[in-house]
């Protein structure tokens, strides 16, 4: 028989879904709870599968401001990581950036993109850019590919926006960038930020169930059938589990435990 055993002792043990996660040739991503503090994943029921390929991704600050950041903006970091579709990340007419309106995710590690879960979608036409900030100390457009449009309208399908990171992508705060004069320890973060400006209004209604980071590596962890792989976590680096086959079907069995005193 084989054992495992965690040098470390636990608190609260709980799973994320019965029989783990369907993985097939597709990418998901799964939200780590964020009172987890360590990860145990196993792969099994391959079918023509031959390994399961598995990132962990870091943690995302999302920040709405409708005023360019002259006052506090919009905190929906948790609503957008929390795996909950009772919590939203609320862009109702979000406006343009001539409006002064942004969105700004940021990561303490460079990212590949963002995975979106639409709940209610926008149907107005509004085309997207990324823009990041540049070595130079400029912002410069990242040429992000937008899996969320639909008949020209951004954040109007389920989708991931995607980018190559750069490698002039500069580690500023949103102070250093000059983006804000407000004095809070958020902005004053050294991130790796993204600026998401829209060229058209978004609808009245637009929401979002999850916005998760996804990893800037294409060279994935590898586990074969049966294989149990176990680490601890630490946010901000550790928020999201992209996951997918090589071939064919698979499931990923995904559990957590707390830290001795922790829940969920």
């Amino acid at each position: 028989m084989v054992q495992h055993s965690v040098a470390a002792p636990l608190g609260v043990l709980r799973g994320d879904t019965s029989k783990g996660v369907a993985l097939s040739t597709t990418v998901t991503y799964t939200p780590i709870p964020e009172d987890a503090k360590h990860l145990f994943l196993k792969p099994r029921n391959f079918s023509t599968a031959v390994v399961a390929r598995v990132l962990i991704n870091p943690y995302l600050t999302v920040l709405k401001t409708a005023d360019a950041l002259a006052t506090a903006p919009t905190d929906y970091s948790s609503a957008a990581q929390d795996g909950s579709t009772s919590t939203d990340v609320v862009l109702s007419s979000l406006g343009t950036a001539a409006q002064s309106d942004y969105l700004y995710v940021g990561s303490l590690i460079p990212f590949g993109g963002v995975n979106i879960d639409v709940d209610a979608a926008n149907g107005t036409a509004s085309v997207i850019t990324v823009k990041y900030r540049k070595s130079d100390d400029t912002w410069a457009d990242i040429t992000a590919t937008d899996g969320t449009a639909s008949g020209g309208a951004s954040m109007a399908v389920d989708g991931s926006v995607t980018w190559t990171a750069p490698s002039d992508w500069k580690k500023a705060s949103l102070i250093a960038a000059g983006d804000t004069n407000l004095q809070s320890p958020l902005l004053g973060t050294e991130m790796f930020w993204t600026r998401w400006e829209f060229s058209g209004g978004l609808d009245s209604s637009t929401t979002l169930n999850a916005m998760l980071a996804i990893s800037k590596e294409t060279l994935y962890f590898e586990l074969v059938s049966g294989d149990t792989f176990e680490m601890a976590i630490e946010r901000p680096y550790h928020a999201v589990i992209q996951a997918v086959a090589d071939a064919g079907t698979a499931n990923l069995i995904i559990n957590y435990a707390t830290d001795p005193g922790g829940y969920f």
